[in-house]
Formats: C-alpha cells, structure tokens, sequence
C-alpha cells in the first residue's frame, strides 16, 4: 500500500515545478542567451518566447521583453492562463519595485544578478 502523503498528484508535481521559477524579473543577457538555446517558440498572441524543450511534460521557460526590461518563468504551455501576459508584469512590477534581476535559473539562493 503506498503513503498517501508520499506521492504527489500530477497537480501537485506541476505546481511545485511552475514554482521553482515563477514571475521573475532576469537581465538581458539571460533573456537572450535563451534565444540562442534552441530555436525559440512563438506562439500567436503570447508575448515574447518560450524556450522550446520542455521542462517538465508541458511545462516551458517563457521569456519578455517590456519596457526595457526583461522576464522569465516557467509557464504551462497548455494553460494559458499560466503564460506571462502584460497584465501579469504591470502586477508584478507594482508588487515588487525592487525586484532584483536573475542571471540564471533559481535554484537557491545567490541567483541574483550582480
């Protein structure tokens, strides 16, 4: 018999994924070496691009640029109320003014850029 609280639901395992990079605010030099990863994906009516290998199943890093500024995040690319969106960076900008710019993935502490 297996430990309900050990296995996680697909949900779960998505969200916690979607988590390690949410909405972020990441310097250029970030935004475009992902251009140069693999050929990006554009997608009509989504801003910017999504990097084309998948993260996890259908989870995507997306990537913008608005107002000179740059952002990342990992978006379901079959969800598209997940997708990084205007609205999304006018909210994010507004909750966090002084958000620190990323040169990298998150994955802990010391991500920020210098």
């Amino acid at each position: 018999m297996t430990d309900p609280d050990s296995a996680a639901s697909p949900s779960d395992e998505r969200g916690r994924t979607l988590a390690q990079f949410p909405l972020s605010r990441v310097t250029e030099v970030f935004h475009d070496e992902m251009l140069g990863v693999l050929p990006p994906a554009h997608i009509r009516g989504a801003a910017g691009f999504f990097v084309s290998e998948a993260v996890a199943e259908d989870i995507h890093a997306q990537f913008v640029s608005r107002d000179g500024r740059f952002y990342g995040g990992y978006v379901a690319l079959r969800d598209p109320e997940t997708w990084i969106t205007s609205a999304r960076i006018a909210a994010y900008d507004v909750d966090n003014p002084y958000a620190v710019e990323l040169a990298w993935y998150p994955d802990g502490a010391g991500e920020a850029a210098a």
